[in-house]
């Protein structure tokens, strides 16, 4: 007689969110295999395009949805000093969007990407640091798009594209060799 098999669904959602983590290291193996990376950076890729997505989502959210009714009103200008006064809806959403992303994102590396990695210190202390390597990376595609694109005549796309490149560069390195650095083993 064959036990009865059960399937996630009939486990509950909780059992299915458990196999997440698998499903997500088998995919990024298979992505790490057929474009010859190392794993870890195929997990940091995909995390990161997590990570936009949820910056995405909660833009949309916090910008254009009525969800936040208590927000200032869209095209409600502050005056700061600049030029051109920014959108005081667009800037509270857009802080908000990438804070809950860069969190989200956090989670991930912390639980997944860098999981086997040795961590020294508290998690809070890791965090910190990856927010604000994390903060430097949009400010490295607007200089770089806005630099480049009258400097050099290229399209603002082009440039835009540049800029993540490098802003990808300055996350990768960051996390990888300062917050979950790599530690060779100790001998004893």
């Amino acid at each position: 007689m064959q036990p009865e098999l059960v399937t996630p669904h009939k486990q509950g959602v909780v059992a299915a969110a458990r196999q997440i983590p698998n499903r997500l290291a088998g995919a990024a193996g298979d992505l790490a295999r057929r474009l010859h990376l190392p794993t870890t950076l195929a997990k940091f890729l995909i995390v990161g395009g997590i990570g936009f997505l949820i910056n995405e989502f909660f833009l949309y959210v916090f910008f254009d949805s009525p969800i936040v009714w208590f927000f200032p009103a869209q095209h409600t200008s502050v005056d700061l000093g600049f030029v051109n006064d920014p959108d005081i809806r667009l800037l509270i959403s857009s802080i908000l969007a990438v804070e809950i992303a860069i969190i989200c994102q956090f989670n991930l590396h912390e639980r997944w990407t860098f999981r086997l990695r040795q961590r020294e210190g508290l998690a809070v202390v890791r965090f910190f640091k990856y927010n604000a390597s994390s903060a430097v990376s949009p400010i490295i595609i607007v200089v770089t798009t806005n630099t480049l694109t009258p400097l050099l005549g290229l399209s603002p796309y082009i440039s835009s594209m540049i800029g993540v490149l490098l802003g990808f560069t300055w996350n990768w390195m960051l996390t990888s060799l300062v917050i979950w650095p790599k530690r060779a083993p100790q001998e004893w």
